[in-house]
This record gives C-alpha cells, sequence and structure tokens, in this order.
C-alpha cells in the first residue's frame, strides 16, 4: 500500500465507514466451555431429493475463540442474531481462549449428524489438519471467519476476514503521520502485540515493518520494547509500564487491538505523560471504547478490523450447501480507518451510526 497524505485518508475514513456491514451490537456473554449448547431447537434434516437449501436447513457448529474483548463479544452478536434473523439453528462453543477446547468442539461437531456446516475463528494458525481431514470425511462444509490458518485450502470452503497484513500497512502510514510532529530522529515505536500465535497479530506485525521504515521507524524488537499484551487492558498496561521504565524514549505505541491501545494509554498518563503529544498511539478495530480515546485524542488512530461477519459467513456457506463453487478461498471484509484529527463532533457521528 503507497503512503498517502493524512487529510486524503480522513476523507477517505469518513467514505469507508458507510460500507462497513451492519447486523448487530451489545456484548453478548457466552456459554461455558463445557460442551457445544444449541442457540435453537435442532431443524429436521432436507430431503436427499430437495431442491437448493434455505437458511432452514442449515445447523451450524460455531467454534469461537473467547470473549476476550469488545470486538470478540460483537463477533458473536453478530452470529448469534443473524442466525435468529435467518432461522438457521446455531450450536455455539466459547472455547476460553484454549486451542485444545476448539480441536475437542470440532472434533464433536464433525461427530454430530445434525451439523452440515462448522464455522472456525482460530486461535492459532496451526493445529486443526485432523479435525479438518475428518470434517472433509464427513461431509461437512467448513468456513473460517476472523482469522486464517495454515492447512491445505481444499479443506475448507473459505476464509472470511480482514487483510490484516494491509491493517498493519495502514497502522505504519497512521504512526508515520503522528511521528510528523518529532524531530526525524525521534521516531521510537513501542509495539504491544497479540497472542502469540494469532494471524492477525502475525500479520498486523509484518505489515507494520513492511511500511515503518518510510518514516525511519525502527523495528520494535531491536529497540526491546516489542511484547504481547495478550488482547488485553491490564497485561498490556503492565507491558508499557515496563517499557516507561526502561526507557522515556518512546514516541509512539502501536498497539495491536484497543484493549491493548488503552492499557498502554493508562500507563503513559500514570507515568505523568500525556497520550496523544508526548506520545502517539496507533490502535486497531475501532471499537465504540476506541472511538472515545479517538475523541479524547488520546488515540491518534484506530484501524478498522469489522466484527460484523456473519452475514457474509452465512451466506457462504450456503453457497456450499448448494454446491457453489465460485468464491475465492479468501473474502476480505470492507474496512476503514479513522483518525483524532477528524475531530470531536465528526468521530461523535459516527460513533452513533455504528454497531459495535
Amino acid at each position: 500500500m503507497q503512503k498517502t497524505g493524512f487529510l486524503p485518508r480522513i476523507a477517505m475514513a469518513l467514505a469507508m465507514t458507510a460500507l462497513v456491514g451492519a447486523c448487530s451490537s451489545g456484548a453478548t456473554t457466552a456459554p461455558s466451555a463445557a460442551a457445544p449448547s444449541a442457540a435453537a431447537p435442532s431443524a429436521a434434516a432436507p430431503s436427499a431429493a430437495a431442491a437448493a437449501k434455505t437458511f432452514a436447513d442449515m445447523t451450524v457448529g460455531f467454534i469461537q475463540t473467547g470473549s476476550e474483548s469488545g470486538w470478540r463479544a460483537a463477533n458473536t452478536a453478530s452470529f448469534k442474531e443473524t442466525a435468529t434473523q435467518k432461522g438457521i439453528t446455531l450450536k455455539f462453543y466459547d472455547a476460553q481462549n484454549k486451542l485444545e477446547n476448539q480441536v475437542s468442539a470440532f472434533h464433536q461437531f464433525n461427530q454430530d449428524p445434525s451439523v452440515n456446516v462448522i464455522i472456525l475463528a482460530a486461535l492459532d494458525v496451526t493445529g486443526y489438519d485432523d479435525v479438518l481431514k475428518e470434517a472433509k470425511a464427513a461431509g461437512k462444509v467448513v468456513v473460517l471467519e476472523d482469522r486464517r490458518i495454515d492447512a491445505d485450502p481444499s479443506m475448507y470452503y473459505t476464509y472470511i476476514g480482514s487483510d490484516f497484513i494491509n491493517e498493519g500497512h495502514e497502522g505504519a502510514a497512521a504512526m508515520c503521520d503522528l511521528l510528523k510532529a518529532f524531530p526525524a530522529d525521534k521516531h521510537n515505536v513501542a509495539e504491544i502485540s497479540g497472542a502469540v500465535g494469532a494471524s492477525a497479530a502475525i500479520d498486523r506485525a509484518k505489515g507494520f515493518r513492511e511500511k515503518m521504515g518510510d518514516c525511519g521507524i525502527p523495528d520494535p524488537t531491536s529497540l526491546g520494547l516489542s511484547q504481547t499484551g495478550n488482547w488485553g487492558v491490564p497485561e498490556s498496561k503492565a507491558v508499557m509500564e515496563a517499557f516507561l521504565k526502561k526507557t522515556k524514549n518512546i514516541q509512539g505505541v502501536f498497539a495491536h487491538n484497543d484493549e491493548e491501545a488503552i492499557g498502554a494509554i493508562q500507563a503513559i498518563k500514570e507515568a505523568g505523560l500525556v497520550p496523544g503529544k508526548d506520545i502517539m498511539v496507533v490502535g486497531f478495530d475501532a471499537t465504540a471504547d476506541g472511538f472515545k480515546s479517538l475523541i479524547s485524542g488520546e488515540m491518534g488512530a484506530d484501524i478498522e478490523c469489522n466484527p460484523l461477519l456473519a452475514p457474509q459467513v452465512y451466506d457462504a456457506a450456503l453457497k456450499a450447501l448448494n454446491g457453489d463453487t465460485s468464491l475465492p478461498k479468501w473474502v476480505p471484509s470492507q474496512e476503514g480507518a479513522f483518525f483524532a484529527a477528524q475531530g470531536k463532533d465528526a468521530l461523535q457521528a459516527i460513533l452513533a451510526t455504528r454497531k459495535y
């Protein structure tokens, strides 16, 4: 992605807002990981001689990562509420951020004769080969959402989610814009990365590093300023506190999600510094809490990652059930970017229209 000017990027952000898909809002408390649970009664199995299948013929086993953030809550709500709207039978499983729970749930759904679609929000990029082979042998449709995996593409129908590398590019461009307030030799950026092994964390870091040289940002790892915050506020606050004890020569924070950015902001303030002035902060997801930090000026930029993927995912699954092979192996979601420089009034107006 080519670096663009700051004002044109703000204008594009406003235009992109209108493209974001909408489905549902509000945090949903996911059930425990004891066993997959049905959100609706099982639908009768369709006749082999039936015509094209409809959503009413679909029984979905959805394997969620957990409930680690506001983004994830909105993602879960999207799938639950859209299933109700479309008459889909949904069996939802909260893996509580444990890969072994996801694999176990995947196996259970493979063995469940009522389930004809399995949707996976993967915790890691590896570890699913055996259950994917099992699903293919059982004739299940598998759709990946939100996060990609390293697996034979023939083992799943499609992946629907963000271009995380491009998000990293966007984050680097935004940080370069923000660092114009500092001398060229003062572009040190701390990185608070997502969970180790998550594709979002891997690719956002890759994309950022591909473009950070455009304005002379040194690799955070070489500075000893890169550590996971595991997507959470408290852990990310502790990480940033440790960074600031190590050195005050930090001009930016590249946080892999809004919660990590907010944790960093809290640590910066407690250290007697001003986020958005002394240290620039870039986050990802563009949740309601992220917008609040943009509106206050404490976060300089927030790169959107759309959680409302259920309509796209369910539509893709229905195509698969009907033998449609037209979809590519990756269908990117549409997203934008938002900036504190857009101003409080403009950001408040955008926030009022959003679903998460």
